[in-house]
């Protein structure tokens, strides 16, 4: 079974982390793709994030409708800093070909990640680029990754502009969401006051 790993806060989760998730599904034939809320991120502010529970909750909402998605708790109930290579760890069986679905942004930090060698040698990484331009710094940085052993395989296709700090500021400003996220995470949202 080819199986893909999707870490991140979803501080929230908003369309074009789900329009990612399918794309890479099709476009690398994936079997599976697990969305997995992180606990306490490294390398990133956690000031401003949603407790884990109502993450988890929203992953859940914006993934019903696709059965080749699904959601894990698994670094929420391991607590602590979340670390890649240890969810990596966890999840590997000798049945799946594992991948790791990382943003454009993340990809070029991943030699800082905590024992990145490890998530090198028992995963693909998977990546696509902010844009047209962004695939040449990718293919670039793949380049550097290759002595440590990394495979990647880089999507011609540019995921969208679309970010959780965008979809933050337009619920602070009071503005409706329109076709940033699932109209039930959207109520989810208001429901809980989120974000506000």
């Amino acid at each position: 079974m080819r199986h893909a790993i999707f870490g991140g806060s979803f501080n929230p989760i908003h369309n074009d982390h789900i329009r990612l998730a399918l794309r890479f599904s099709e476009e690398f034939s994936l079997d599976r793709v697990t969305l997995i809320p992180t606990n306490i991120t490294p390398l990133k502010d956690n000031s401003a994030i949603a407790d884990g529970a109502d993450r988890l909750n929203m992953c859940r909402l914006a993934t019903e409708s696709y059965p080749q998605l699904e959601v894990s708790d698994i670094e929420l109930r391991r607590r602590g800093l979340s670390y890649t290579s240890d969810t990596v760890a966890q999840l590997k069986t000798n049945d799946d070909e594992l991948f790791l679905i990382v943003g454009a942004d993340m990809y070029v930090t991943l030699d800082k990640w905590h024992d990145f060698r490890y998530i090198f040698e028992n995963a693909t990484i998977l990546v696509a680029p902010r844009s047209e331009l962004g695939y040449t710094s990718l293919k670039e940085k793949y380049e550097e990754f290759k002595p440590y052993g990394c495979r990647t395989l880089i999507s011609r296709y540019p995921v969208g502009e679309l970010s959780s700090t965008a979809v933050r500021a337009a619920v602070k400003a009071g503005e409706s969401l329109g076709d940033m996220v699932d109209p039930r995470v959207e109520e989810y949202i208001k429901n809980k006051e989120l974000y506000r």
